[in-house]
């Protein structure tokens, strides 16, 4: 199974049309969490005698959590108006 047909299939799962659209915005809440760990573990105003655990604690809730806000914004977005590519019709 191809990786596109695998995020096709997780939009249908979970009830999202973006029929025509391309499924590879799906990599950017994953480069927003990865991205989010990294710098949450080594931000600057930590303590540089800060133990490991702690940082990886750190990069660990940075990564889940923008990557659940990432998620839901791009779930938020099937539902726009404006994200939609049918023509408004005028009265």
């Amino acid at each position: 199974m191809s990786i596109e047909h695998a995020l096709r299939e997780f939009e249908r799962r979970i009830g999202i049309d973006r029929s025509g659209r391309s499924v590879w915005v799906w990599l950017v809440p994953m480069f927003v969490g990865v991205a989010s760990g990294i710098f949450g573990a080594f931000m600057p105003g930590i303590p540089g005698d800060f133990p490991w655990p702690g940082r990886v604690v750190l990069g660990l809730f940075g990564l889940v959590t923008m990557t659940a806000i990432a998620v839901i914004y791009l779930i938020s977005f099937d539902n726009d108006r404006n994200q939609s590519d049918e023509i408004p019709r005028s009265r």
